[in-house]
């Protein structure tokens, strides 16, 4: 592959991942306030509605805490926190953005940041969080659709780093490295080093040459 090709690849690439990043994000975002909506007009605050009996039921409380209910009273802190933490998630978004390896990483992320983008609307608008559905039958604390869209994918991303990603892909993600292809990764320096000299990205021969191909050579040795 040369350098043209590759560049056209990755432009497209990140095209597509951040109009599906932006669809993910929105989907959440507005699936998480409809439901709070549906409730709020719905029900009085503190009333329940079953829905399984004795086992699951919709619960209106205002938490003004974090997921769980917990951090009670602490709106401002983890409205800040909340602000930190997505300012983090975009960044690691955009490292991603342009290579299809990590569109599942990419898709999970992306849940994660509607729901906390879901309840950070909550504190900011409402000063507290809607939370309406509670497993009765073990005394779940309440929660809310964002709290499924942050804690559901923040579990399979780490199952997906455990088993799939490796050491350069978390290079990659805090912006360190860019992947080039399957098995090949080049640190951000030497990448612009190479465009500065006009040489090719792939040159089996130049600094291209992936940190996990070094070790197995080193093993070898």
């Amino acid at each position: 592959m040369d350098n043209s090709t590759y560049f056209a690849q990755r432009t497209k690439e990140r095209k597509i991942s951040l109009i599906n990043i932006s669809l993910v994000v929105i989907f959440v975002v507005l699936f998480d306030q409809i439901t709070k909506m549906l409730v709020v007009r719905n029900m009085g605050l503190n009333d329940s509605k079953p829905l399984i009996e004795d086992v699951f039921e919709l619960h209106y409380i205002q938490n003004t805490g974090s997921a769980w209910g917990m951090f009670s009273g602490k709106t401002i802190i983890l409205t800040i926190v909340s602000l930190i933490l997505m300012g983090g998630i975009v960044y690691v978004l955009w490292n991603l953005s342009n290579d299809a390896y990590y569109r599942s990483l990419r898709l999970f992320i992306s849940m994660i940041m509607g729901g906390a983008i879901g309840n950070m609307i909550d504190r900011i608008r409402l000063g507290y969080v809607v939370d309406f559905l509670y497993f009765k039958l073990i005394n779940f604390p309440v929660f809310n659709v964002a709290d499924i869209f942050v804690t559901v994918p923040i579990i399979i991303v780490v199952l997906l780093v455990i088993l799939k990603y490796h050491g350069n892909d978390f290079d990659v993600m805090l912006g360190d490295k860019l992947r080039l292809g399957a098995g090949l990764y080049m640190e951000k320096k030497v990448y612009k080093e190479k465009l500065r000299q006009g040489a090719s990205l792939f040159d089996p021969e130049g600094s291209s040459e992936t940190e996990s191909k070094k070790e197995k050579d080193s093993e070898n040795e």
